[in-house]
């Protein structure tokens, strides 16, 4: 494969516009790959270990730069035929181009030099368990809505172009908040959310009003999220708009009843048996696919999905694990970490809709469920309704809050082991605080990011130590990483 010669450097300082040859390493934390050129460490999306590649430096800081593949000069032995024609351009995957047996054995890698340099724990860490599906093996997909499309199957140049609508839905470029890649097909959901995607796209733009734009916070469509239940023929779709528009309050541009019928007729004969759609708003600029506040609701208002023995309910803005194979598999390992024998008490913080607490429930004496969001709360009290589990309670407000109004009520009693699955930022300080001065047995850690997990881990350093840690792939095909870790008092 020939080498463009020109503008070539194999020394020096590092500049913006240079190309470099670089021979990948390995991949880091986001995807990335890592080189090095000299003493400087060099980011490459794109990149896989064992390939050597030509780049240019897109960016330069003090002691590493980011670079744009442009060729690979020498193929890595990892390397494997892409199964979308959207990867490389929409943000979906980063690895589709990886063996999956190497995704998995880089994700063991990356856990462990998270534990090892941010949290100085130097512990055995148990291979990865792999995902039941690597492919169509979301229940749940996150469009968001642009005016402009990025152009190019694999362009990671991101050439962007006006929408003939005024609204395009799809997925974000990596590193691009204002457009978005027009997918028609998808490695990691079924179909049919993808056939819900182009449908409500293809109503919205109809209506004329505009894709919201964070870039001057106006705008009337944000984000389309599409959901499917343990009966494949179970969708339920979630359209998030921004509250005012034109001055109108989004009640009088209730949109939820014209879609629902508009998706309906047009997957008549279709596959899906039952739609459920929301019309929910969100008036801050965070580029976040949840609303916060519920407009409308048009057929049933829950989801059905299964884990183990558990049927499961769960509301638009509920949190649910989006592979539900591998959900499976993290529920055994907890409760292997658990390693419960009856009349232990246990908290579960951040239950969501309390999948992991009812999974725990069978064993434990009593069980309690903390979550911020009162509509995830309700759905959980439901559900243990539903499967008959009557030694579970859950508690809805702010964790932090939460914690020590439960242990000075009247029937406290403090957790034997407290279950932790926060969001992606980790536990905040003073949840952190108030875990060391309770002193459980056993504290279970469970994090979808191996930087967080490991900087919690040296919070609770003081009293607790890391005992057993195990990685579950509920991501296939991403760099993303669920882990699940024990810690034990020190």
């Amino acid at each position: 494969m020939p080498v463009r010669d020109a503008g070539i450097q194999a020394g020096g300082d590092v500049q913006i516009g240079q190309e470099l040859c670089l021979d990948v390493v390995k991949p880091v934390l986001g995807g990335d790959g890592l080189a090095r050129h000299g003493g400087m460490a060099v980011f490459v999306p794109g990149a896989l270990p064992g390939q050597r590649i030509l780049a240019r430096v897109s960016s330069v800081k003090a002691r590493h730069a980011r670079a744009d593949l442009l060729e690979v000069l020498e193929q890595s032995a990892e390397y494997v035929q892409p199964s979308c024609p959207h990867f490389g351009s929409c943000g979906g995957c980063d690895w589709l181009h990886m063996d999956y047996a190497r995704q998995l054995h880089w994700k063991r890698e990356l856990v462990r030099e998270s534990l090892r340099h941010l949290a100085a724990a130097d512990i055995q860490v148990a291979p990865t368990i792999g995902s039941p599906r690597i492919h169509n093996y979301r229940n749940k997909m996150e469009f968001a809505a642009a005016s402009r499309v990025a152009a190019g199957t694999g362009d990671t140049t991101h050439g962007l172009t006006a929408n003939t609508s005024s609204v395009a839905l799809g997925l974000r470029p990596r590193r691009l908040a204002n457009a978005v890649v027009p997918i028609r097909s998808c490695a990691l959901c079924p179909q049919v959310m993808i056939d819900v995607m182009v449908l409500v796209e293809q109503w919205a733009g109809k209506t004329g009003l505009p894709a919201y734009d964070p870039d001057t916070g106006r705008g009337f469509w944000r984000h389309l999220v599409v959901r499917q239940g343990a009966d494949p023929g179970h969708v339920m779709l979630a359209v998030i708009t921004s509250q005012d528009f034109r001055g109108q309050d989004s009640r009088d541009q209730d949109v939820g009843p014209s879609l629902a019928e508009y998706v309906a007729n047009k997957l008549a004969g279709h596959s899906v048996t039952s739609l459920s759609v929301v019309h929910e708003t969100r008036t801050d600029r965070a580029l976040l696919a949840q609303g916060q506040r519920t407009v409308s609701v048009t057929g049933p208002k829950n989801l059905l999905h299964e884990l183990g023995n558990q049927q499961l309910a769960i509301s638009s803005r509920s949190f649910f694990q989006v592979n539900s194979g591998s959900a499976q598999k993290l529920l055994h390992v907890v409760a292997d970490f658990a390693g419960l024998s009856e009349g232990e008490t246990v908290w579960d913080l951040y239950c969501g809709v309390g999948a992991m607490a009812l999974n725990l429930a069978d064993k434990a004496g009593r069980v309690v469920g903390f979550e911020t969001e009162s509509q995830a709360v309700r759905d959980a009290q439901a559900n243990a309704r539903r499967n008959g589990i009557t030694n579970c309670r859950f508690e809805a407000g702010d964790v932090s809050r939460t914690i020590p109004r439960i242990l000075d009520g009247p029937s406290s009693q403090r957790p034997d082991v407290i279950v932790v699955d926060p969001p992606r930022a980790g536990m905040r300080a003073d949840v952190v605080d108030q875990l060391l001065k309770i002193g459980a047995k056993k504290l279970i850690l469970i994090s979808c990011d191996p930087a967080t997990l490991a900087r919690d881990i040296k919070r609770l350093a003081a009293s607790y130590g890391p005992c057993r840690v195990q990685p579950v792939d509920m991501f296939p095909h991403t760099s993303h990483i669920e882990c699940v870790a024990e810690l034990c008092p020190s």
